[in-house]
């Protein structure tokens, strides 16, 4: 979560440091003017004039100074009129200009203080909580006996009440991420309806509710969909569905910031574009060095550009060309921004390789709302590319590309790294005993234990059917073996049903290390052959590559 105190002393100090050197860019650009009158008109020098009138129009109203961008947008629009037909100016246009730089020059008049910071914007997205804090109110001592500890495998903390007291002190303190509540705490299928609507209207209707009976019935439902349940369980409940609803009623709370880089050469604006998007959750880097634009793609992996379209070095169209050619960048939205009004030369840039054009100034509000909704279907696009349908996992392609890319980067630092595959024992029995979507419950559960168990840093993937991958960086073949037996063992501890009967599931693993082999086939083979170790081993198990460790060069 970005520090919005911090945000907003960054802010003013931006504001009140461009205040402080205003005065100076006007009085560059009035020396400027004088000076081309006094010589033959020079294209090369009305192209840098336009140059410093265009960025402030831009830049200007942006920190508040309204009417000194309105008359900077006034003398640009003369300037790129000549400058776009190649012609001289006669005696009547230079004495236009004149004026309108004039005021230009006298328009501080209007603006003698620095605009008061803008009201915050909306978080659009958060940094996601270690655990998940849910309350079970239910007075059924087989339900919480085990379910805490079932929904504590996949990061969930649950605080139980066997009744309504101590509720609302334990909201003043923290608000839970969810209620799962027994709608008959008093016998009569009435009390924990009743609390809940008390509850909603105490702390907001917004506050997700799982309703958890030993009654299925009509009227039983109904009168949890009027108290506002979001959703109802008959006992005995099937752990898989509920982390399932538990994971999209939380999801909101746990969503990863937009990844946006900023392509901009007026670092005043770029630090303004990037601080406004950080203050609503996103993740922003700034470029101003063109030449570095592929390492930087490669190493930020943006989800969205935010780029100016007219840049000294090479110009937004140019630049978006560029990242074009790379395969690896064919799909990123590319939003351009810029002080240009000419719709056609707007569609131009988005046929050109741009996907949304917005105009300077713009309101920080419409920025947020605009790159976020960008970015949001950028990434749903991605998911749809890269992740698997049923486990949301990286695809068999993606998780042995982010091997390879991993295990080269490791190679080189001389860092550790750990490859492990995962196989569910006996899954054709569950399938042949219990049916495909079962068995899809299982594999599902198995994935949310990955996805809560490691780290984000960590490379996830169904590598197919039953069987899944994992990529640590900066992890030792020790340390790996412990992570993966603990997944193992809390695994095996989940209970699923299948109608009246109820069941468990084992896994194998096996592991292979960088430091065995340095290449990631090698450590994607060696993996393998341990995992079929453990199968044959008796399963259950995590089995380590027992291969000699790999000789590195001294510089290598």
């Amino acid at each position: 979560m970005p520090d919005e105190h911090d945000i907003q002393a960054r802010l003013k100090a931006l504001r009140e440091t461009y205040a402080k050197q205003l005065p100076d860019k006007l009085i560059d650009i009035a020396r400027q003017w004088a000076a081309m009158q006094r010589q033959p008109w020079d294209f090369a020098q009305a192209k840098s004039l336009h140059r410093q009138v265009h960025t402030l129009a831009g830049s200007a109203p942006t920190f508040g100074f309204d009417t000194v961008g309105q008359q900077a947008r006034h003398a640009e629009n003369l300037l790129k009129a000549w400058n776009n037909e190649q012609r001289t100016p006669g005696e009547d246009e230079i004495a236009g200009l004149t004026g309108y730089i004039h005021s230009l020059c006298n328009s501080l008049d209007s603006n003698p203080i620095p605009p008061s910071a803008p009201s915050p914007v909306d978080v659009v997205s958060t940094c996601p909580p270690e655990r998940r804090l849910i309350f079970l109110i239910d007075n059924d001592e087989a339900l919480i006996g085990g379910l805490p500890q079932l929904l504590s495998h996949f990061d969930y903390q649950v605080r139980v009440f066997r009744n309504a007291g101590g509720i609302d002190e334990a909201f003043a303190k923290e608000r839970p991420a969810a209620l799962i509540v027994n709608p008959g705490l008093d016998d009569t299928q009435q009390g924990g309806t009743a609390l809940v609507h008390g509850l909603k209207a105490r702390y907001g209707q917004d506050l997700p509710v799982i309703f958890v009976s030993t009654r299925g019935d009509f009227n039983s439902r109904l009168q949890a969909v009027r108290s506002g349940g979001d959703t109802y369980f008959v006992k005995p409940i099937d752990i898989a569905p509920l982390v399932d609803h538990l994971d999209r009623v939380t999801q909101s709370h746990t969503s990863e910031a937009y990844r946006v880089l900023v392509v901009e050469d007026d670092p005043d604006l770029a630090a303004h574009y990037a601080l406004t998007l950080r203050q609503a959750g996103m993740d922003t880097t700034i470029l101003t060095r063109l030449e570095d634009i592929l390492t930087t793609l490669a190493e930020v992996r943006p989800e969205l550009i935010l780029m100016d379209v007219y840049m000294p070095r090479c110009s937004g169209l140019e630049l978006a060309q560029l990242i074009r050619q790379q395969d690896d960048w064919l799909s990123i939205p590319i939003v351009f921004l810029s002080s240009e009004a000419d719709m056609e030369k707007q569609f131009n840039a988005m046929r050109i390789g741009g996907d949304d054009f917005l105009t300077k100034p713009i309101d920080d509000r419409h920025l947020v709302a605009s790159v976020s909704i960008r970015a949001e279907r950028a990434r749903t696009l991605n998911i749809l590319m890269v992740k698997d349908s049923l486990t949301g996992l990286l695809k068999h392609t993606k998780i042995k590309e982010k091997l390879a890319a991993d295990a080269s980067r490791a190679s080189r630092a001389g860092e550790p790294l750990v490859f492990g595959m995962l196989d569910i024992d006996h899954f054709k029995r569950i399938n042949d005993r219990y049916g495909h979507l079962c068995g899809d419950r299982v594999i599902k559960s198995l994935a949310r234990l990955l996805q809560q168990r490691l780290r984000q840093s960590d490379g996830i993937g169904r590598y197919g059917g039953e069987e899944f991958a994992v990529v640590l960086p900066g992890c030792s073949l020790a340390a790996g073996e412990q992570v993966l037996n603990q997944i193992r063992a809390g695994f095996a501890k989940l209970r699923f049903r299948h109608g009246d009967e109820e069941f468990s599931v084992t896994l194998s693993a096996g592991i292979a290390s960088v430091e065995q082999f340095r290449d990631a086939e090698g450590i994607n083979r060696a993996a393998d052959e341990a995992l079929y170790t453990a199968k044959r081993s008796g399963r259950n198990r995590v089995k380590l590559c027992q291969a000699p460790a790999a000789t590195f060069p001294e510089n290598g």
